[in-house]
């Protein structure tokens, strides 16, 4: 408000004053490096850590407040995720051992002497109709695949060939190429023969330097997941 009756003063006298034109130049500066003054205001958001933290405190679930586990005992707390239920999720420990389920989890040769699980069968299974036995009888096996046994074309001759192309140019008849030309998988390849050491040393020569291009936070994130793969092969994850 004050400096829009600054500009309007200064207005006024310009207009009944008798000035020059140099005068009037600097005038008109003047007047327009006056600026209304402004002021920073802040806006809050869902980022802001309070909200977040509001919104994720959670309360614990209704079925944990009612369980008072007693002085000196142990309590199992069993709570799966939410999923369509299952015979095949549920433990053996918590299934009485006249429950059906139990057959249903394991194949039925471990029921055959079984004294403790007894199952009282009113009529024996019926037998499948004419329609059911035509389609289990043309239905595909499960697995087929993995029962089919793998070719075993190679020769001794052929293996010597593949050792003799992979040391002579490595770089030529690499594991893929070979694995293509003789119609194997890349593991039978490198059992019958590894890379010469001059071949190794140039490849880790160039990952050297690829390395030593990396940031701080890209080597860091390298160590973290060399450690997590030790940590899994651990069973520490």
């Amino acid at each position: 408000m004050e400096a829009q009756l600054t500009r309007r003063t200064a207005a006024s006298c310009c207009q009944h004053l008798p000035i020059s034109s140099a005068s009037s130049q600097s005038s008109r500066v003047l007047l327009r490096s006056i600026r209304l003054p402004t002021t920073a205001t802040g806006a809050r958001k869902q980022s802001t850590r309070s909200r977040t933290r509001r919104a994720l405190n959670i309360p614990p679930h209704p079925s944990f407040l009612d369980r008072k586990p007693k002085s000196g005992s142990n309590t199992i707390i069993f709570n799966p995720p939410a999923s369509a239920p299952s015979v095949f999720h549920t433990p053996f420990k918590f299934l009485p051992k006249s429950d059906p389920r139990r057959r249903a989890n394991l194949p039925a040769s471990l029921f055959a002497s079984s004294t403790t699980i007894q199952f009282n069968h009113t009529s024996p299974p019926s037998t499948p109709q004419t329609d059911d036995a035509d389609f289990i009888a043309n239905a595909p096996l499960l697995g087929s695949d993995c029962s089919t046994p793998k070719p075993h074309h190679l020769t001794p001759a052929d293996v010597e060939e593949i050792r003799r192309l992979r040391t002579e140019d490595p770089v030529k008849n690499s594991v893929a190429v070979l694995s293509e030309r003789y119609k194997c998988s890349k593991l039978f390849i490198m059992m019958c023969v590894s890379s010469p050491r001059e071949h190794r040393d140039k490849i880790k020569s160039a990952l050297e330097m690829v390395r030593q291009r990396w940031g701080p936070r890209r080597a860091a994130a390298r160590e973290d997941r060399k450690r997590r793969w030790e940590m899994l092969f651990n069973s520490q994850l």
